[in-house]
């Protein structure tokens, strides 16, 4: 009996790993952008600031993210600006432009990503699209100044416990000079 059961998990493990990688492949395609594909190691040569406790580029589920969008206590997106820490290769960019934000932003440091995320901005097209001022920034997450506005601030295993202690340390400094709604969304 053990032998079947083993048999059906595997069985179900390709079944989910099919229906990924088309929800991977239909997003891409229906927006113009290559977003898929998991990014395992990052040079030191090729980032912005220490490698410290980076974690693999894994993209965001858009059907995760979108139900963690609309769980967001916000009534009028257009007074937030959102920024993805740990952005990769855009795609929770072009999740959250679905919305009327302000402005979104991704704060990536693999500058092979960053350079992606470029790419991918410049050629995204999709109807659901509200939000068009969207930007990739090459930077560190751990040494980023966050905008004096108000902020959605997403994460998605972007990095480790080290490089979040740091941002948060720096959303802290920033929010004592200048008070106002912060969001943290936690994918």
């Amino acid at each position: 009996m053990p032998f079947t059961s083993l048999k059906s998990l595997l069985e179900r493990l390709r079944i989910i790993s099919i229906i990924r990688w088309i929800e991977d492949w239909w997003f891409d395609t229906t927006r113009s952008v290559q977003t898929r594909g998991n990014v395992k190691a990052f040079g030191e040569s090729k980032i912005v600031g220490e490698i410290r406790d980076s974690l693999t580029y894994i993209p965001v589920r858009p059907a995760n993210a979108r139900a963690a969008m609309r769980e967001l206590p916000i009534k009028n997106h257009s007074q937030y600006t959102f920024i993805d820490m740990g952005s990769g290769k855009g795609r929770m960019l072009f999740l959250a432009a679905e919305h009327s934000f302000r402005k979104v932003e991704g704060v990536e440091f693999v500058v092979g990503l960053h350079e992606q995320a470029l790419d991918n901005i410049r050629r995204n097209n999709h109807r659901k699209q509200k939000c068009v001022d969207i930007e990739s920034i090459n930077a560190n997450a751990a040494e980023f100044e966050f905008p004096n506005e108000k902020l959605v601030i997403c994460v998605f295993n972007p990095f480790g416990p080290e490089v979040l202690s740091r941002m948060l340390t720096n959303l802290e400094r920033s929010l004592e000079r200048h008070p106002r709604h912060v969001i943290l969304l936690v994918i």
